[in-house]
């Protein structure tokens, strides 16, 4: 697959020195393609051997909403880090995210007995719990007003693409990309991501920017269901079957 040339220039001129460089990329609709469920993504083997070679070559992140167990097993790449669960789970050491277990589970039965939808799927994860209506889009509103008189006090919810998840306050991909940054001090960095909860982490790459790093968030196009915080947020836009080849092009100027 051919990669659009301007794009091509703006990673190359990303990768020249100095470095070091960091790439933060988001995993669902972005390095797999989006699934009809959550358990039925995938990250594409070439995807796989494009993010070996940039691990080796750069410091590499996952940033996800998964939880760390699910984003590892999903993304099986020695050497890359990850903030997973909006940024409440590292895989490295940081301030644990309280432990809201009871309360989620409740909200999770609550609001499934609420809409007593065999369409809206209910998904546990580690720090969260996610309410995918991919299968039935008219489930939206009903679910926001149920999620609004049945929300506990301390946890927020994230909005995505056809899903609305509930979790702890704080976190962010904007948090998440800004520890990272310190973590690694970097002198250039990509983002790219597809949703809403990667617009802030977009954003906060413009304060890296005015403080002089070199810098590109790459929004990845979702269609008709691409937000129009994304667009807004991004230097560019790409395909999501364009990602591998960014990537690649990126490790390859790295060498």
């Amino acid at each position: 697959m051919t990669l659009d040339p301007a794009l091509a220039a703006r990673l190359r001129e990303l990768a020249r020195p100095p470095g070091p460089l960091l790439a933060a990329i988001d995993l669902d609709g972005t390095l797999a393609p989006i699934a009809p469920a959550p358990e039925l993504a995938r990250v594409p083997p070439e995807t796989l051997a494009v993010l070996e070679r940039l691990a080796a070559r750069a410091h590499a992140a996952i940033v996800t909403g998964r939880d760390l167990a699910a984003a590892r097993a999903l993304v099986p790449v020695a050497g890359l880090e990850f903030a997973a669960s909006h940024g409440l789970e590292t895989s490295w050491p940081s301030a644990p995210a309280p432990d809201r277990a009871a309360e989620l589970d409740a909200l999770a039965d609550a609001v499934a007995a609420r809409l007593a939808s065999p369409a809206l799927r209910v998904e546990r994860k580690a720090r969260s719990v996610a309410f995918h209506h991919r299968a039935a889009p008219a489930l939206a509103e009903p679910l926001r007003a149920a999620l609004a008189e049945l929300l506990p006090a301390g946890l927020r919810v994230q909005p995505g693409r056809l899903v609305l998840e509930a979790l702890p306050e704080g976190g962010g991909k904007d948090a998440a990309l800004l520890a990272l940054a310190a973590r690694f001090r970097p002198r250039a960095l990509l983002a790219l991501g597809d949703d809403r909860t990667d617009a802030p982490m977009f954003r906060a790459l413009r304060a890296l920017r005015a403080d002089g790093a070199r810098t590109l968030a790459l929004g990845v196009s979702g269609g008709a269901e691409t937000p129009p915080e994304v667009v807004d947020a991004c230097d560019a836009l790409l395909e999501q079957a364009d990602v591998t080849a960014a990537l690649a092009a990126l490790a390859a100027a790295l060498r």
